[in-house]
Parts: structure tokens; C-alpha cells; sequence
């Protein structure tokens, strides 16, 4: 095993210590996401040497802040959250950083602002933040590709028109009101799912 590798399973091993107090489910998830967290950033990185792993671990932040925030959704009466009862006992929340922030913006309203180009910004500093995991790329990449531009499109410039070929002959063309209002719904809907998604998942997992 390398320094690097012992870096990682000694920060990985205090952490599973600090979630002793969580439920063994949730405990198991935040062990994965955070050693998959690590491997996508240093995946993405030039060099794995020990300073470089060590900067990745000194920006996820100390594993006791980590389980707090995990804790969080937790019941009052929970473990998890007895130790910090007062406000000056937690450790602070974890802050969205511009980049991210900027990223779920331009993925949300970019392709109303600047057809096209806004949203292809926003998917392009979606994957050049670190804080984020394949799959939360994945997702905000695919849901919804376009991000509101669609539902924009579709409310305020779709209409229906009919050809006809005798007074009583009419035939509609283009996409039916019913199949726009709900592409329409299943864009708009998917769009601020995948753009709340990825704030939480910015704030659970610091970069």
C-alpha cells in the first residue's frame, strides 16, 4: 500500500469512528459517497502524489464535520446530534462555492439567457467542479438537458395549427396541446429537481 493509499483508508477510518453514532445505512452511504468523492477528484486530477491527496482530504473538511452534516435529517433524540446542541458547538455548514452555484444557474435558466450556449457553460463548470460526483454530473447533465429553455419554448412560442382541405377537412399538424403541456411539465419539473439535487449535494459534500 502506498502513502497516498494509507492517507486515504487512515481519513476513511476516522470517519467510519465518527459515524458510529449515525444508523448503520445511513453510515455505509456516507462511507461510499465520500471514498467515491475522493476517487472522481483524484481521478480527475494531473498527479496523485501526497500532497495532492492530502489537499483533497484537507477540503472535504474533518470527519467530524462531515457526520454532523449527515446527521442532520436525523430525528432530535438521535446520537448523531446530541453532541451539538448549541450553536456554538456544531461545526459550520458546508458553503456552495461560486463555481457550483454559477454552474446550477446556467444549467437551470443559461439556455433562456443565451439559447444553447448558456446551458452548455453550465454543464461544462458542472463537470470542472470537484465537489460533485460522476453520477451528480450525470444527473445534471441529463435531467433536464436544456435545462428551462424548453418549457420557455413551449409556453410562449408553441401553437397548433390545422391544415385543411375542405370546410369540414381540417387536420391539426405539429405537436398536440396535451403532448406540449406535458413535455412541457415533465421538463420544467425535471429541471428543478436536478438544480435543487445538486445544491444539496454541493453543501454535503465540501470541495
Amino acid at each position: 500500500m502506498t502513502v497516498t493509499d494509507t492517507l486515504i483508508e487512515e481519513y476513511l477510518g476516522r470517519l467510519e469512528t465518527a459515524a458510529r453514532a449515525l444508523p448503520p445505512d445511513r453510515r455505509a452511504e456516507l462511507l461510499a459517497e465520500i471514498r467515491e468523492h475522493i476517487d472522481t477528484v483524484l481521478a480527475q486530477s494531473a498527479d496523485r502524489d501526497e500532497a495532492t491527496v492530502r489537499t483533497v482530504l484537507d477540503r472535504l473538511g474533518s470527519p467530524d464535520e462531515i457526520v454532523h452534516e449527515a446527521g442532520v435529517g436525523l430525528p432530535e433524540a438521535s446520537p448523531a446530534r446530541e453532541w451539538a446542541a448549541t450553536p456554538e458547538q456544531a461545526p459550520p455548514r458546508a458553503r456552495v462555492g461560486a463555481l457550483e452555484i454559477a454552474a446550477v444557474i446556467l444549467l437551470l435558466i443559461g439556455g433562456v439567457v443565451l439559447p444553447v450556449i448558456g446551458w452548455i457553460v453550465g454543464a461544462v463548470l458542472l463537470w470542472a467542479s470537484g465537489r460533485w460526483t460522476l453520477r451528480d454530473k450525470l444527473i445534471g447533465t441529463l435531467v433536464f438537458p436544456g435545462g428551462l429553455a424548453i418549457p420557455a419554448y413551449y409556453l410562449f412560442f408553441w401553437s397548433a395549427s390545422s391544415v385543411c382541405s375542405g370546410p369540414a377537412d381540417c387536420e391539426s399538424t405539429g405537436t398536440s396541446a396535451g403532448a406540449a403541456a406535458t413535455f412541457t411539465l415533465v421538463a420544467l419539473v425535471g429541471s428543478l429537481a436536478s438544480a435543487a439535487y445538486l445544491l444539496h449535494r454541493a453543501r454535503r459534500v465540501g470541495a
